[in-house]
Parts: C-alpha cells; structure tokens; sequence
C-alpha cells in the first residue's frame, strides 16, 4: 500500500482490487469512486432558476495540481452562482482540496484566497510569471480571473494589472509558449454571445414545455489570445498573429501540441455545431488557420458536430499525435489519425468507436493508459445538455454512464465502461486524470453539472508498471509544455508530449505517465525541449516520479566576438 492512500480507505481498496483479479476480466471494476473517504465533498450548484439561461447547464471543469509544491496533487472545481438577483450565496464560490500527508483533502478555498464568486466554467494553470508556482486562470460567464500564486499558499488577484479579463462568456482556456521565448501566453476559448437581455425562449411552443437553446440562436464570439510580455502583463493580440477575429467558430474545448511535426506548438478549437479550428504555429508566434486543408475542420460526410470537449496524443504507436472529439447524442464522437505532414483522416467508424457514443452526449475526455500496456486509452464523461430530455423524448437522459475505452493496439478500441466501477449514471461534464494516491497509476476526477465530483482511484497495478516525468525548464517554460518524450522499453518506443489544457473545461497535473507492460526497465528516455535542446537518460527505475531539468544555456564569453 502507498503510505499515502489513508488507512482507512485500505480495507475498501483491497477489496475491490482482489474481487476485480479474482474475476480475471479486463471489465471488471478497476476504479473505486473514494470522494467521500478522501475529503473531496464538492457538490456543483448551477442554480437553474427555470429560465434555462444557456450558461446553467455547462459546467463544471476540474484542475489537478500541485499548487502548494509538496508533491502531492490537489483538485480545483469551478463553480456556479446565482445568476439573476441581487443575493448572494456565500457557499457558491470555487473550491481548492490541499491534499494533506495522509492522503485525505482539506477544503482551503477561502485561507488560498481562490474562492472567486463568479460565474465558474473551468480552470487552467501555468508558472506565468516564472517564479517556481503554479498559477490560476478561471474562465466565467463574465470576466475570467487570474490568480496569482504567492508561493505560500496563497493567491492574489492580478487580472487588472494582467489585462487577462476577457470579458466574454470564457469556457476552455490553457497556458502553452508558441513563440518559444520561455514565457507562457494564454488562449481562452469563448462561447456565445449570450445575455439576458437577448435570452430566446426555446422548447416546444404548443406544449409551452421549455428547454435549453442550440446554440444556433445566438451568435459566435471570437476567442482570446494573449501574449505574455515577460513582466506580468499580457496584450490581446489575437489578430495580430492569425487568430480569426469574427467567424463562426463557437468554441467550447481547445488543446495543444505540435499537429504536423515541424517542432512548434499549434492550436486545436472544438467548435459547438460549427467547424473547428486548427492554427498552425511558426514557433514565432504567429498562426494558419488550417483546418479545411488538414482534414479536422468536418468529419468524413463533411459535417460540423457538436464539438465540447478535445484530447490529443498519440494513439496509435507510430509517434504522431491524433485529435478525439466528444460530440452529441445521435453524433459519433470522432477520431482523427495523424497521417503526418499536417494531414488527418477521419477513422472514427474503424477505430470501435462510433456506434458506442451514438447515444450519449459527451463532454470532458481523458487519455491515459489506465492499464499500464503502454498504449493510451479514453474516458469520456458523458451527460446531456437538456436537463429535461425525457419529457422531449423518453428513450433520452440527462444522466448518463460514464466511458472507457481501451486501445488494443493500432488505434482500435474495445468498450470496457463496466471497469470504471460506477452504478450511477452521471451529468458529467470536465474530467482530468492524475496519480492522487501516488500508487503509480492514473486515477480520474470526474465533475458533474449540478451534482456531487467523482474521485475514482484506479486499482490496476503497482508503481512497478509505470515511470512519470516532471519537467522543469530552464531556457524553455517552466513546465516544458510542448516537450516531447520519446520513452524506449525493449522493441516498445512511446511518444508523449508534455501538455497543458485539454478535454473540456479541465487540465491534469503537468506531469507525463508511462505504462511499462511487463518491461522492468526504461532502456532510455529521450527529451526534446522547446528550446531546442534534447537529452537523454539511460537504465531509469519503473515505479519512480522523475524531475528532469533542462540544461541551462553556457554562458557566452563577452570577451569573444561573435562569429
């Protein structure tokens, strides 16, 4: 048992990982949700007044980080608040869970000074300011909120002085350095122009049975782009470097990673009912859209779907990143296999998942390898949109089951739900994976739109299956978003890349996991960071959480002149 896990979840644990051997079926429950046991008591609010304002039923997203440097991973929900009327709930703010020595979690949202009162949708966090801590930025229906860490513990508002408000209706949002200076800019991807002086009335008008709008009745808004100057403040630059400004795009999910394999970082946008974006980078900072031409603007009848929520890696060995998009019900969710060069292809009917999502509405998505095979699998946390879809149509819910996927190789995908454990259906909308525990394996954090979070530690194995990375950049950013990893076990070679905001509304830990298989040891893991530089480390343990640190520049003599 990991120290950590607390004792009293032990006996708990053990149980369900010796009934799940002893059935010797990979479907068997592997994950046990441990909310409760583990202090993590957030129940989302959405405070839905009948009015089905379109923001009630969006969120909540979830982050996973180490916000307080101990090595142990904390959870952050966002939160709704009352939306119309001049009261305020104290209770209906965002929430941060310390994780303590023992294992359990202590709610420190108001001592952190993170308890922001907003409208929350999601979170996304990065070391901006390049002092050693990890900072927040909150997306609202209203002014988003960046927090900065102080590095004791708590957090202070430094949106003004930032100029990082973006005053739209702000959903997914991520730190990454596209320009590859060392400083972390911000994208925010914003979805409509909703408000309440142009809320529509939707449902059917003979019955007078109300619900939420598509999101066709309103119009787009244009996403946010900022660069950071180094100094603590960021400038909106969005047209300055080819983001498109006006269009149709109604962002809901943005990912990123290098897309076509020239070294720099670009932007993937899942669009709600439009088409989605792809903008590629010149490592300079500036951007083409590029969707159409790549193949990952419309799936293969050429339809824009339902896009929420976007994950990116690598799934089917060759060390080319694929694009996963979760989509509505009566929409498959789709995959997109890199083919190299900047061009994708839709292998979503091919893969085993289409038929699977056909029912189900899907909104945050995960890849990882829960299973330690060295291939990464999928979750999807499904829920639909409309909170009363049965009395539009019986054979529909609002909650739904949750779905994993597991990749048997080659990119193709084997339902395994029933291994999430989880008898109740849910209203799921961010979900991130983590090792909370610190037993070596991924364990998921699932948020739920006006119902109590999930926190399902997976029971598959022990830390000797697996070996996480940390990075620390020096000349690159500080957590080396955008490195690349390239980990080799006998004949095996695995391809990650180190990566900030991803699925919907949510980011996991800045940390890169690898599942060894029946290997005992890492022949050799190669990093390229950012900057450019690469290096190697040979003969490393399994069952191990690594800190890698970039080289830092030699420094130039300024006695010589420059050749």
């Amino acid at each position: 048992m990991s120290p950590s896990v607390p004792a009293r979840l032990f006996c708990a644990l053990l149980a369900a990982a010796s009934a799940a051997a002893g059935q010797g079926d990979v479907a068997a429950p592997r994950f046990v949700d441990s909310a409760t046991e583990l202090g993590i008591d957030f129940t989302h609010r959405h405070f839905g007044t009948g009015e089905k304002y379109m923001p009630e039923n969006m969120g909540p997203g979830v982050a996973l980080l180490d916000f307080d440097g101990d090595g142990l991973l904390d959870v952050y929900f966002a939160q709704g608040a009352p939306l119309t009327g001049d009261d305020r709930d104290a209770t209906a703010v965002n929430r941060l869970y310390r994780q303590t020595p023992d294992g359990t979690f202590v709610d420190v949202s108001a001592a952190a000074g993170v308890d922001d009162p907003g409208y929350g949708m999601g979170a996304s966090f990065g070391d901006y300011d390049r002092d050693g801590d990890l900072d927040l930025y909150l997306t609202n229906f209203g002014a988003n909120v960046l927090l900065r860490n102080r590095g004791d513990g708590t957090f202070e508002d430094v949106t003004a002085t930032a100029g990082v408000d973006c005053p739209l209706w702000g959903v997914s949002s991520g730190f990454f350095d596209p320009d590859g200076d060392g400083d972390l800019d911000l994208y925010v991807a914003n979805y409509l122009d909703f408000a309440f002086d142009n809320h529509k009335w939707c449902g059917n008008s003979q019955t007078g049975l109300r619900a939420y709008c598509h999101p066709g009745v309103y119009n787009a808004v244009p996403d946010c782009f900022y660069r950071n100057e180094g100094d603590g403040r960021f400038t909106e630059v969005s047209r300055q470097v080819g983001i498109v400004p006006t269009a149709d795009g109604v962002g809901l999910g943005v990912a990123f990673a290098d897309l076509d394999g020239d070294g720099h970082q670009d932007i993937y946008v899942a669009n709600d009912a439009t088409m989605n974006y792809l903008y590629l980078g010149d490592g300079k900072g500036q951007f083409t859209e590029s969707a159409l031409l790549a193949g990952v603007g419309f799936n293969d009848t050429g339809a824009a779907e339902s896009s929420m929520g976007v994950e990116i890696g690598d799934l089917d060995g060759d060390g080319l990143p694929e694009i996963f998009l979760t989509h509505l019900d009566e929409q498959t969710n789709t995959l997109y296999r890199n083919l190299g060069g900047g061009l994708f292809t839709d292998i979503t009917q091919t893969s085993g998942l289409a038929a699977s999502s056909l029912a189900w509405v899907g909104f945050g998505t995960v890849f990882f390898d829960y299973d330690h095979d060295g291939d990464l699998d999928i979750v999807v946390a499904n829920g639909h949109i409309i909170d009363n879809i049965e009395l539009f149509d019986p054979a529909r819910s609002h909650r739904q089951p949750g779905q994993l996927f597991e990749n048997l190789g080659g990119a193709r995908f084997e339902d395994v739900s029933t291994a999430l454990g989880l008898t109740d259906k849910l209203v799921g909308r961010g979900a991130a994976a983590g090792d909370l525990d610190r037993d070596g394996d991924l364990d998921l954090v699932i948020a739920q739109n006006g119902g109590r979070s999930l926190v399902l530690l997976n029971q598959w194995g022990s830390q000797a299956h697996s070996v996480t990375f940390r990075l620390e950049g020096a000349q690159s950013n500080p957590q080396g978003f955008g490195a690349g990893l390239e980990l080799q076990t006998g004949a095996q070679r695995q391809v990650r890349e180190a990566r900030s905001s991803s699925g919907y509304l949510s980011q996991g830990p800045p940390e890169t996991h690898f599942g060894l298989g029946a290997a005992r040891q890492v022949d050799e893991l190669r990093v390229h960071w950012p900057s450019g530089q690469s290096q190697s480390y040979l003969s490393l343990r399994p069952g191990i959480v690594y800190t890698l640190y970039e080289k830092r520049a030699a420094p130039t003599d300024p006695s010589t002149p420059p050749s």
